[in-house]
């Protein structure tokens, strides 16, 4: 039986509160109930099967604060699932489960079964005791309670339900290339749970508008939405080219006394030169250093960013330390401010609101979440949840110049110059655009530059025009490399190549 390896660091690193490309966003009396939340779906599972699921199902704790806790069946294999994430649970045949992870101290059982089914669940944590209770729903509402029970998560799946429809049918690879043993040898590695290929989640490809591979792993299925942290950024900057091809943003050298000017006592001390443009490309002159300290660290300038009051002013209070648009410097913090001018352009709030009613809705995102701060302003800079097809449509759009069927979503030459490779960055063989990656992949001596949008864990959408390829994967490869690199060069790209 397959078990995913998830440490209780990696645990706390993925979903406590503020973390590098995510920040869940909860007050510090709730971590206690999230982190509950949080384990329960870091579990592995065996199960014994029988004519009646006896676990399957959705259950909700006796507090009208704690979120659901979703517990499904796949191949044999059952499942813990919550906004955070979905993973295995190792489940007795007397009802009693415990963590396949020996370092994660959760154990528990099911109770009260009634005509096959348990209605309850006991789960022990650290000392603490939770009782949740099944309740019934249909299964097909699942998702929409799962995600919107949750206070901070705002839905901006589209509205526009009655013009949408399957984008993407499945095509065979036999269609698009004459081998593929090296994609076959890829999600073999991934089903068998090799090394770290065991935590990837998802993977499509979309090769010449054809969707040729489809495969969820790890209990995930084509409805559910995953979490793709610093993805959100890449999805944040299509909303900008959005504004700007409706005339709601100028032009993104604009100042920001132009573009907040709610915003002007904090505009001082050469803070009113900084453009909305510097912010596109993390290069804004402020002090901001998220990556020296864990993001779990209170202390991290990330983290109290999220608990601010105010995140916007927060971010601009901070020190001048050199000429916007002169360096390359990480921030969260710089997205949240890009949110804000999207925000007030558009008239939407939270800024979520205009992925779900402005151009890009043509993409008819479905089961799409977007985390709140803690000032209630949406987390930009990695609170998105979308499943895995629409991920792919954001790469196919970027593929596309920003046009969608026919329609222009994003301004074009906005889109363009957003995915080039504008600012040096302190990564080796990357360089940034305006929240978009670059990259160069080589195979056989041939390079082949590619635009990423990249997530915290392994979130990614690859980009190649030149073989007319988008690559989606998700994961949770918390405590490893995304593997994107090697899955490219030694798995994808040879298929293509040609």
């Amino acid at each position: 039986m397959k078990v995913t390896d998830v440490s209780f660091l990696s645990v706390l690193n993925r979903n406590l509160l503020s973390l590098r490309y995510s920040s869940l966003v909860f007050s510090v009396s709730k971590i206690r109930i999230y982190l509950l939340l949080v384990i329960l779906c870091s579990l592995s599972s065996v199960s014994i099967s029988s004519e009646i699921d006896s676990y399957s199902g959705i259950y909700r704790e006796n507090s009208e604060s704690k979120p659901y806790l979703l517990i499904k069946e796949h191949n044999g294999r059952y499942f813990g699932s919550a906004t955070s994430g979905s993973v295995e649970l190792f489940i007795y045949d007397n009802g009693k489960f415990r963590a396949r992870d020996i370092t994660i101290d959760i154990n528990g059982y099911f109770q009260d079964k009634i005509k096959g089914k348990y209605q309850k669940q006991i789960v022990n944590l650290f000392g603490s005791h939770s009782v949740y209770e099944r309740v019934d729903i249909p299964k097909e509402k699942f998702i929409s309670v799962l995600y919107n029970s949750d206070k901070k998560m705002a839905d901006f799946s589209t509205s526009k339900v009655d013009v949408c429809k399957d984008s993407y049918p499945i095509t065979s690879l036999d269609n698009v290339t004459d081998t593929y043993e090296n994609i076959d040898t890829l999600i073999s590695k991934i089903e068998i749970g090799r090394h770290v290929y065991k935590n990837i989640n998802s993977l499509l490809i979309l090769k010449d508008d054809k969707l040729v591979v489809e495969r969820y792993f790890n209990g995930w299925n084509a409805d559910e939405p995953h979490m793709i942290q610093s993805v959100s950024k890449s999805l944040t900057s299509l909303l900008v080219g959005s504004a700007i091809k409706e005339n709601k943003i100028v032009d993104i050298k604009q100042t920001l006394p132009l573009l907040l000017p709610n915003y002007k006592e904090y505009l001082n001390g050469g803070r009113e030169k900084i453009t909305l443009q510097n912010l596109l490309t993390m290069s804004a002159g402020l002090h901001w250093n998220e990556w020296d300290t864990s993001y779990s660290n209170p202390e991290n300038i990330r983290y109290k960013e999220i608990f601010s009051e105010d995140s916007v002013v927060f971010t601009l209070e901070q020190s001048l330390i050199e000429k916007p648009g002169d360096r390359f410097n990480y921030s969260g913090g710089f997205v949240s401010v890009v949110g804000e001018v999207i925000s007030q352009a558009t008239n939407q709030s939270p800024m979520s609101d205009y992925a779900k009613n402005g151009p890009l809705s043509a993409l008819c995102f479905k089961n799409a979440y977007w985390l709140k701060q803690n000032d209630d302003r949406t987390n930009v800079a990695g609170g998105a949840f979308l499943r895995p097809r629409d991920m792919l449509k954001i790469g196919q759009l970027v593929l596309n110049d920003g046009n969608w069927n026919g329609k222009q979503l994003v301004d074009k030459n906005y889109l363009i110059e957003s995915t080039e490779p504008i600012m040096d960055t302190n990564l080796t063989g990357k360089k940034y655009g305006y929240f978009w990656w670059n990259t160069t992949f080589y195979v056989n001596g041939k390079k082949y530059p590619a635009i990423l949008a990249q997530g915290y864990g392994g979130q990614d959408i690859v980009i190649i025009k030149e073989l007319n390829l988008v690559v989606v994967k998700t994961a949770s490869n918390f405590n490893f490399p995304s593997l994107i690199g090697k899955i490219m060069s030694v798995h994808v790209i040879p298929e293509f190549k040609n």
